[in-house]
Parts: structure tokens; C-alpha cells; sequence
């Protein structure tokens, strides 16, 4: 609870001289691979919103569309300047084969999984361009992990206040064997989905 105290502390004075708008520019600048404290932002807008001082309901749409257009930015600028990324060295080869590795391995699944690993989440729509993955893809993805995201770090915040620090202290240990959960559980929901559809025809 220090760590949410100390976020909190840091942050509110932001929400509460430029509102809404900080938290979608923080949130957009996040999305496309530039360091930015979106996420934290929009942890303590949903813990503000919780107190009454903000709307919950625009948080959450605030925070859901800046990802959505930072994330989109983001795989725009790989698609369109690869090249120059790449031999301006801005992301490290090995981090930028180790993001490649990633969506080649476990591609729509690994785009929802890397919102919450950190090291990945961070350049994951930039290597994305860079890797021309197709854009309708992409665009499946995004909208499926930014909605995901948005309920772990703008929806449970808000009503699991008291309980924070525990899960986020868990999930700082546990972090890729929950995900990993996550993403069996989403697999297979994804091939009953594609069973059924099988079916009916």
C-alpha cells in the first residue's frame, strides 16, 4: 500500500491541474513506445475516480481510447519507418528479435499477453510495424488487449482499492505464471470458439 500511497502522492497533482487531458496524452505517449507513466496515471485516476473526483465512466473511456490511438501511432511508425529505426539503433537488435521471437511465437495471443510484461509492452506495437504484421491483425489485437488492460488497471483499481497492494505485490511475483493463466484460458476459449464455428458449417 506504500508503493500505491507513493504513485498516488506523485500523480493527483497532475490529475487534478490538467484532468483528463494528461492522463490521455500520458496514456497515448505510453502506447507508442516512448517511457511515460500512462499506466500508473491511469491507476490513480481510477483510485480518484473512486473518491468521487472524477468520472469513472470518462476514465476508463479516456484511458481505453489514448492506448487505442498510442498503440495504432506506434505500429504505424515501425510499418512506415523501419528502416530508419533500425539502423539508427533506437531499439536494441536484441530486445527488437526478442519482440519479433515473441509475435512470431505466439502472435494475436502474445499481443494481449505483452500489455503486462514489462520490457516487452513498452515497444510490442512498434515491433509489430516493424515486423509488418497485417494491420486488421493488429487492429484485433489492440482493441482486445487495450480492453483487458483497461479492466486490470482502470476497473479494478476503482473497487478493489483496499486489496491493491496484495495483487499488485502477487502479480509483481507471479507475473508471467499468471498471464500464462490468462493466456491457456484465452487459447482455449479462442479454439472452442473456432470448434463451434467449424460446426455449424
Amino acid at each position: 500500500m506504500e508503493y500505491i500511497q507513493h504513485i498516488i502522492n506523485e500523480m493527483s497533482p497532475l490529475l487534478q491541474e490538467y484532468g483528463y487531458f494528461i492522463l490521455a496524452l500520458m496514456v497515448a505517449i505510453e502506447g507508442m513506445g516512448i517511457p511515460a507513466p500512462g499506466q500508473s496515471l491511469l491507476i490513480v485516476a481510477s483510485l480518484v475516480a473512486s473518491q468521487g473526483q472524477m468520472s469513472l465512466p470518462l476514465v476508463l473511456l479516456t484511458g481505453w481510447g489514448a492506448s487505442l490511438f498510442g498503440n495504432t501511432c506506434g505500429y504505424m511508425i515501425g510499418h512506415k519507418f523501419s528502416h530508419i529505426i533500425s539502423s539508427k539503433s533506437w531499439i536494441k537488435e536484441q530486445r527488437l528479435q526478442k519482440i519479433n521471437t515473441f509475435i512470431e511465437k505466439y502472435g494475436l495471443l502474445g499481443l494481449v499477453l505483452s500489455r503486462f510484461i514489462e520490457g516487452v509492452k513498452q515497444f510490442m506495437c512498434l515491433g509489430c510495424g516493424i515486423a509488418k504484421m497485417p494491420f486488421k491483425f493488429f487492429m484485433l489485437g489492440n482493441v482486445l488487449a487495450v480492453s483487458i488492460w483497461i479492466v486490470c488497471f482502470g476497473v479494478l483499481p476503482a473497487y478493489f482499492y483496499h486489496d491493491l497492494g496484495a495483487i499488485i505485490h502477487f502479480y509483481h511475483l507471479h507475473q508471467q505464471q499468471s498471464w500464462a493463466i490468462v493466456g491457456s484460458i484465452l487459447l482455449c476459449l479462442a479454439l472452442f470458439i473456432t470448434w463451434k464455428n467449424s460446426t455449424k458449417k
